[in-house]
């Protein structure tokens, strides 16, 4: 058997910047396998140099994808299985708000309210329909999903939040998602869990790049308002998913991990 047979695999979507990218670069460094999954084909090969420079026996694929598209989900998760022949993790991070800030209902057109819940919760749904099987097949697998603190609401500035009700919306649905796969899998051996982050600033991204347009006014308020004073490292966020990947978070299922600096 190869040695790419012998190691565990993760799949990360959302990889092409941002937390995805640093957990995949995280996880490349426990020893995985790493499949990139992302419509932005630039930005996965600047996440795959970043891990093949830095662990350079490791493999690594890159595939360029539309994660709403199920035929293309489905096209993507047999070319890694027949690539690394399993698949242990899944790290969904692909999502966001959108480009445009939409606070009131009557300004927020049914084609942004698709397009936000087509990226956060569909796109989700598809990998896990695809992983779960390849999973199954081993008896083991670790399903990580990308929840918000925005998922109970936000009042006040938006802040990095594009189109807000829809985008809470999503990350409401996705613990939903999360608690329930978790009780459907429960016997499989596969883990279900979500991480629900505060504002985290990876070094670079849409949300960075945001946070940093607006006045300096703006951003202490924002810090201010978080019980934590400060915002969250993409770091942390990544050492919350290596925990729940590992084999000491076998028994923990169905939980939304909070990693806000007590802002939930």
């Amino acid at each position: 058997m190869s040695d790419v047979a012998n190691r565990r695999s993760a799949v990360i979507t959302g990889a092409a910047q941002g937390l995805g990218a640093e957990i995949a670069f995280r996880l490349a460094g426990e020893g995985f396998a790493i499949a990139l999954l992302d419509l932005q084909k630039e930005g996965l090969d600047r996440t795959k140099e970043k891990i093949e420079s830095r662990f350079a026996e490791t493999p690594v694929k890159a595939i360029p994808v539309d994660l709403s598209g199920e035929e293309l989900v489905a096209d993507a998760f047999r070319e890694i299985d027949a690539e690394f022949g399993r698949v242990d993790v899944l790290v969904n991070t692909a999502g966001g708000s959108g480009t445009v800030q939409v606070r009131d209902i009557e300004d927020l057109s049914s084609q942004t309210w698709q397009t936000v819940l087509g990226n956060n919760v569909t796109s989700m749904f598809l990998c896990c329909k695809y992983a779960v099987p390849i999973m199954r097949r081993n008896g083991h697998g670790r399903i990580v999903n990308f929840s918000s603190a925005v998922s109970g609401g936000l009042s006040g500035p938006s802040g990095t939040v594009g189109a807000l009700l829809p985008y809470a919306t999503s990350k409401a649905a996705i613990n939903g998602f999360t608690k329930q796969l978790a009780k459907d899998l429960t016997r499989s051996g596969i883990t279900v869990n979500a991480v629900s982050p505060g504002l985290i600033l990876p070094e670079q991204g849409r949300v960075r790049t945001v946070f940093e347009s607006l006045r300096e006014t703006d951003q202490a308020a924002i810090r201010a308002a978080i019980p934590a004073g400060r915002t969250g490292t993409a770091h942390e966020i990544a050492a919350s998913v290596a925990y729940l990947v590992s084999e000491d978070a076998g028994f923990t299922s169905g939980t939304i991990l909070s990693v806000d600096g007590a802002a939930s």
